[in-house]
């Protein structure tokens, strides 16, 4: 698995295919020839992904929406974009 950062900045690979289907966004990534179904947070990290950002500003988006602490924010979305990062769906910068 990647190791990233809080300061990591990561954003949709050109390579992955993204659709909404019945309110869950389906990834499909050529490179690898998996498909990804999110579910409604991993919806929103992938949305907030369409751009650069870093994982801490990923994760005080997050914070702000949901109701959970920043520390468990943090790990589990590094740990939920280091396996998109393996599969080819993010790119780090």
């Amino acid at each position: 698995m990647s190791e990233i950062g809080p300061e990591t900045i990561i954003q949709q690979s050109d390579d992955a295919i993204s659709r909404e289907i019945s309110g869950k966004t389906v990834i499909l990534t050529p490179s690898e020839g998996t498909i990804h179904e999110l579910d409604e947070l991993g919806c929103f990290i992938w949305g907030v992904c369409s751009e650069p950002i870093s994982i801490e500003d990923i994760t005080a988006k997050i914070v702000a929406e949901y109701n959970v602490e920043a520390e468990v924010a943090q790990r589990d979305t590094a740990s939920f974009l280091a396996k998109l990062i393996d599969v080819g769906a993010v790119i780090t910068q």
